[in-house]
């Protein structure tokens, strides 16, 4: 499909919701359109239904396996719980990598973990990660596995939050978590 039509598909998908949005604050309607469009799961059914209207230009793939993401994130030397998440401890600066195929969620400024970014997973995982120098992308950009999104340019604390089906995970099954999508 042509470049002009996924235009004028996305624009009509935008007037929907804004339509939807103001049919809801007038009373004609009882569904609330915000809910839909800003819960995690139902943006990751949105990007499905697009992907399959739309079509990807990329060849599909076979993954015969699940290959770990060369990263640095296992080689921290202290590990404290902080806020929801954990804060690591790096002696060396790191880059933050995108664990699997992705959306970034948010990207800003937190009062209690600095610098943020939280990436939603297409596996339903969505992981935070505070006290960033930089970010490498925007927000709403899809990410592809191993891709920088973010670094960490000082050694010091980096905070990370692992969250499952809308579970925090423990610090128990954030390491497991982490050794099973990270290699050091």
């Amino acid at each position: 499909m042509s470049k002009k039509w996924k235009w004028i598909g996305a624009g009509l998908l935008c007037v929907a919701v804004l339509a939807t949005n103001h049919l809801q604050q007038n009373g004609q309607i009882n569904t609330d359109i915000r809910k839909i469009v800003y819960s995690s799961e139902d943006l990751n059914f949105m990007r499905n239904v697009l992907r399959e209207a739309f079509g990807t230009e990329e060849d599909p793939t076979i993954a015969v396996s699940q290959e770990a993401i060369d990263n640095q994130l296992l080689s921290f030397i202290a590990v404290k719980p902080y806020d929801d998440g954990y804060l690591l401890t790096f002696e060396k600066p790191l880059p933050i990598l995108a664990i699997e195929n992705g959306l970034v969620v948010y990207t800003g400024h937190n009062t209690n973990i600095g610098r943020t970014i939280s990436v939603y997973y297409e596996n339903n995982t969505t992981v935070t990660y505070g006290f960033l120098d930089s970010f490498t992308v925007l927000p709403y950009t899809s990410v592809a596995k191993g891709q920088t999104i973010a670094n960490k340019d000082e050694a010091g604390d980096l905070y990370i939050q692992i969250e499952t089906n809308g579970k925090s995970l423990n610090l128990e099954e954030t390491i497991k978590w982490m050794r099973e999508y990270v290699q050091s």
